[in-house]
């Protein structure tokens, strides 16, 4: 999904989202103008000058409760058809929030023709392309590799048997990336398109590398065969094979600069030192931390020359960790350097770190230092853990060539450590006396009993299931998932058994437990929209959300409503 943002305060934003890149001139595509964080009135649309405005504005409010914290959203919805073809520009909407004025970014769009021919073979409603964000790069150089489906009918879900080989990779497969639905046109044809996997190749020799095709199984979904109650709709597993895909991995050029480190990509460096004045005594600390994206394996920590004044240690390498930042690979590698002062006196330090810039084709210095120091004349002691305070310090200090061996005159019998050890096994048998004390206890409870009161804890485990399922888009496990979360507590809370199950029963049995009237129909109701979401395939994420919310907040308000009866 395409979106762009503008930011009104602190935590308030504006966010204009189209679901298409590309529409043909007959199609359709959907634009939301989403305030967060803030109540907003006197909301102003864009003309929408080149297109026809087939409905909306439609309005969508949800509430997210992430680890106690409560987020809200308005959302106000068009769907547009264009009128002539052409790249067109969707302006700025705006809305007051908080007393302040803010606006979206505006949008583009290109409509383009469509294909008119009539038959449109199965291969062409639905296929899966292997899509790399290049086809040429340097070895350590990041590449991302899309698994993209294109399809104009539904599509359930998908499998991959057997994952491809990255011969001549280093693979990672991604989490943290962009997976909502956009329309783009391919060959005149309008696609619902949605990227499945997304990995980070590092190419590891250089030559044409290749992604072999694999096999992937997609679920279709058969609208033209459905099921009845609590279940969804019947799906055809087909099975497509993804073309090769061949990408040219060429060496770094030769020359390589003092300090190369063999860090390639984009990077960016940040040094410093613990300490400006020092003494003779001292030792001085000097950090590099590297951060990019490129092959962190290949990063070595870079030669620090400075002058006899200095005795500099072999480097350590002091943390390395990679994360998923806007949608790809971003490693972090931090060196520490131990410099010692030889002599008093103004120095100047100024590393040399160079790295291959895929950005800029070539080698490239990172702007570092210089740092100065002010060492004055110490004691002629020998730095000890005190006053360096890093760890490997034990290996810079000086081998003893004598050791004296004395008797230690403390005896241990009658000593505080002697009597605490002695009391340890006691406290220990206490403990598991206790303990089996309390498993009996807990083995004695009538099991139906122990099922009521887990009942509200197991519907919220299994409303985090389907909130997993909301946040990938899946509308029939979602649905599914709220459908047994609401079977399961009733179930566990009255004893109902699920063969027994009906919404007379259902009613009887939570009005036997003081739950009133209104949440009873509530409840019902949840259990109704998942019926009908499940039959008729509904998958309007604003529903969903909703459905969720309030699934949430009624689980909570019936447990309340029992607890204050008992």
């Amino acid at each position: 999904m395409l979106a762009w943002m503008a930011s009104g305060q602190s935590n308030i934003t504006f966010e204009a989202v189209s679901d298409a890149r590309q529409v043909v001139i007959n199609g359709s595509f959907e634009v939301t103008f989403t305030l967060k964080n803030a109540n907003g009135t006197q909301f102003v649309p864009p003309s929408f000058k080149d297109f026809e405005i087939v409905a909306g504005p439609n309005t969508i409010s949800s509430m997210n409760i992430v680890n106690g914290n409560v987020s809200r959203e308005v959302g106000f919805g068009y769907t547009l058809q264009p009128t002539k073809i052409g790249k067109f520009l969707i302006g700025s909407a705006s809305v007051k929030a908080n007393g302040k004025l803010i606006r979206s970014e505006p949008i583009e769009v290109e409509v383009v023709k469509g294909n008119e021919k009539a038959g449109i073979t199965a291969g062409e409603q639905y296929f899966v392309r292997v899509e790399p964000n290049k086809s040429q790069a340097y070895v350590g150089e990041q590449v991302l590799l899309d698994f993209k489906l294109y399809t104009r009918v539904g599509i359930d879900g998908y499998d991959i048997p057997e994952d491809p080989v990255y011969d001549g990779f280093y693979a990672l497969e991604l989490r943290k990336f962009s997976s909502n639905t956009v329309q783009e046109v391919l060959n005149g044809q309008q696609y619902a398109t949605k990227i499945l996997r997304r990995i980070a190749l590092f190419p590891q020799k250089t030559g044409q590398l290749t992604v072999e095709p694999f096999r992937i199984q997609l679920a279709i979904v058969d609208d033209n065969n459905r099921s009845g109650f609590f279940f969804s709709r019947n799906v055809k597993p087909v099975f497509f094979t993804t073309d090769a895909v061949k990408i040219n991995v060429s060496p770094l050029p030769g020359g390589e600069p003092n300090g190369f480190c063999g860090a390639v990509g984009n990077y960016e460096l940040q040094a410093g030192i613990d300490r400006q004045n020092a003494t003779t005594d001292d030792a001085i600390t000097l950090n590099l931390v590297l951060t990019g994206n490129g092959d962190t394996k290949r990063i070595l920590p870079p030669n620090l020359v400075l002058s006899d004044s200095f005795e500099v240690y072999p480097p350590k390498v002091v943390g390395d960790k990679s994360d998923e930042i806007k949608g790809e690979i971003i490693s972090e590698k931090r060196f520490e350097y131990l410099i010692l002062p030889k002599f008093p006196g103004q120095f100047s330090i100024k590393p040399i770190v160079s790295y291959f810039s895929t950005e800029k084709n070539g080698y490239a210095d990172f702007p570092v230092g210089p740092f100065a120091i002010q060492v004055g004349t110490g004691n002629g002691r020998k730095p000890t853990i005190s006053n360096i305070g890093i760890s490997g310090i034990n290996d810079i200090l000086p081998i003893k060539s004598k050791a004296n061996f004395t008797r230690n005159s403390s005896a241990f019998t009658g000593s505080s450590s002697f009597y605490l050890l002695s009391v340890i096994p006691f406290l220990a048998f206490c403990f598991l006396v206790f303990y089996r004390k309390k498993q009996e206890e807990q083995a004695a409870i009538d099991p139906i009993i122990k099922k009521a009161k887990s009942a509200g804890r197991e519907a919220q485990k299994r409303l985090a299931t389907a909130q997993q399922q909301l946040q990938l888009g899946n509308s029939r496990g979602f649905y599914d998932e709220v459908s047994k979360a609401f079977l399961g507590y009733v179930c566990d809370k009255t004893g109902l058994q699920l063969s027994q199950f009906s919404k007379e029963n259902v009613r009887e049995n939570l009005s036997s437990l003081a739950v009133t009237q209104s949440s009873i129909n509530d409840f019902v109701k949840v259990l109704q929209t998942c019926e009908v979401a499940l039959f008729a395939g509904l998958d309007n994420q604003a529903s969903m959300q909703t459905t969720y919310e309030n699934a949430i907040e009624l689980i909570i308000v019936i447990e309340e409503e029992i607890s204050k009866k008992n």
